[in-house]
């Protein structure tokens, strides 16, 4: 295993843990990074330290050549920006060990995901890209939508940022405009707006590992989100559920189907699918791990994850893939400001250790006096409560005082 190496494009959010799982086989890392910095949002998460190389993409051939000298098991994701230029160094490298590299685009654009899955015949929701709120009116009156509710965002973003949905009646322009050349949270230009049917239901996780254009289970959540004004997604918790449940089997042969028409044939992927009256449809997939604090939480709910999968697959050339086992509940329950603020009554936040039996963690990043913004997606919570462990009753509970002191906080 000497001088094998795992290079890892953009290394951010979960993507920080691939590192050191990997050098607890020996196996060293190298970053490359698709910007000389990392995005803002994500910059916490960037740890140099972690690699024996650090390169900046500059010309793909070249740095192809440089790291086919550190023999790489693989060139994979740490997170969403890096996608498309890890599966293209990745077929420069390796040529078969990644996915389709003629769907590449299919894995990241929202709106190229939708083509993909229309292509292929598998039910999808109605929606239009474009740079002309003209264009976007005429297809809301060819497919019947002008008085229906419908969801604006960026084609590639994350987080639930800038998602907005549009009531009958409300003005869909304005939401369009304030997309539309704006630039994200993941520092990139929104040059079209996507546009889309509100698609009602539950909405889940799932999250996969392939190997070889076979796919895995590796975990299941349940989203509970609100619509607050015309923010869609706040979100309310996300919660493991059990892979014995009928719905994973639903999901999971969904998934299957989105899987294989978008080109995913090895490693992670994570999948956003709302189960409707007419039945599961996608909301976006992205070839990568799935986010933020989810592999950890996965490891605790089902003593396994995706990096896990990853590093037998890479390292030991393990071929198999199966369905999770729970061996915990686990929930994460974010916390919200209906406005921004001032922060009052956070001393009740330091109390949650000593009141919350299954807390394994708290992430509250503001305390008493702090200015707080008001939520609005995922990267504007006022933080997340972690519960974990083996008695459903006591979650409850749990989950339960943890809203109870959400509701005592004030923002004035």
């Amino acid at each position: 295993m000497a001088g094998r190496s795992i290079v890892v494009v953009d290394p951010y959010s979960a993507g920080k843990g691939i590192a050191p799982a990997f050098a607890e086989r020996g196996v060293e890392a190298i970053a490359v990074l698709t910007t000389p910095e990392p995005p803002a949002g994500l910059a916490r998460t960037w740890f140099p330290d972690n690699y024996r190389e650090v390169h900046v993409l500059a010309g793909l051939d070249e740095l192809a050549e440089k790291l086919t000298e550190h023999d790489p098991v693989a060139v994979v994701p740490g997170t969403e920006t890096g996608v498309e230029t890890a599966e293209a160094l990745s077929e420069l490298i390796a040529p078969g060990r990644s996915n389709v590299l003629t769907l590449s685009s299919a894995r990241r654009d929202k709106w190229q995901m939708a083509v993909a899955l229309r292509t292929a015949d598998v039910p999808h929701l109605r929606q239009i890209s474009s740079d002309s709120a003209d264009e976007v009116a005429g297809w809301l009156r060819r497919e019947g939508l002008e008085n229906s509710p419908i969801v604006l965002k960026p084609q590639e973003s994350g987080g639930t940022d800038d998602v907005f949905v549009s009531m009958p009646g409300d003005d869909w322009r304005e939401k369009f405009h304030r997309i539309f050349g704006s630039v994200n949270k993941l520092n990139l230009r929104n040059d079209k707006v996507l546009v889309q049917e509100l698609a009602v239901g539950t909405e889940y996780e799932v999250d996969t590992y392939s190997v070889d254009g076979r796919h895995g289970l590796s975990a299941v959540w349940r989203y509970a989100k609100e619509r607050r004004g015309d923010r869609l997604g706040i979100y309310l918790s996300n919660t493991l559920v059990s892979p014995s449940e009928p719905v994973v089997d639903v999901l999971f042969e969904y998934v299957c189907q989105v899987l294989d028409a978008t080109g995913v044939r090895n490693g992670p992927a994570h999948v956003e699918v709302m189960i409707t009256e007419d039945g599961p449809r996608l909301i976006e997939i992205g070839a990568r791990l799935a986010g933020a604090q989810q592999q950890e939480l996965t490891l605790v709910g089902a003593q396994e994850s995706q990096i896990t999968r990853m590093v037998r697959h890479r390292v030991d050339g393990d071929p198999s893939v199966a369905r999770y086992t729970q061996h915990q509940q686990v929930k994460s329950v974010y916390l919200s400001s209906p406005a921004a603020g001032v922060l009052g009554n956070a001393a009740r936040l330091d109390e949650l250790e000593s009141l919350l039996p299954s807390l394994l963690r708290a992430e509250l990043p503001y305390r008493e006096g702090a200015t707080v913004p008001r939520t609005d997606d995922l990267w504007t919570s006022l933080g997340c409560v972690v519960l974990a462990t083996t008695d459903l009753e006591q979650l409850e509970r749990d989950e339960a005082l943890v809203r109870e002191i959400e509701m005592e906080l004030t923002v004035v």
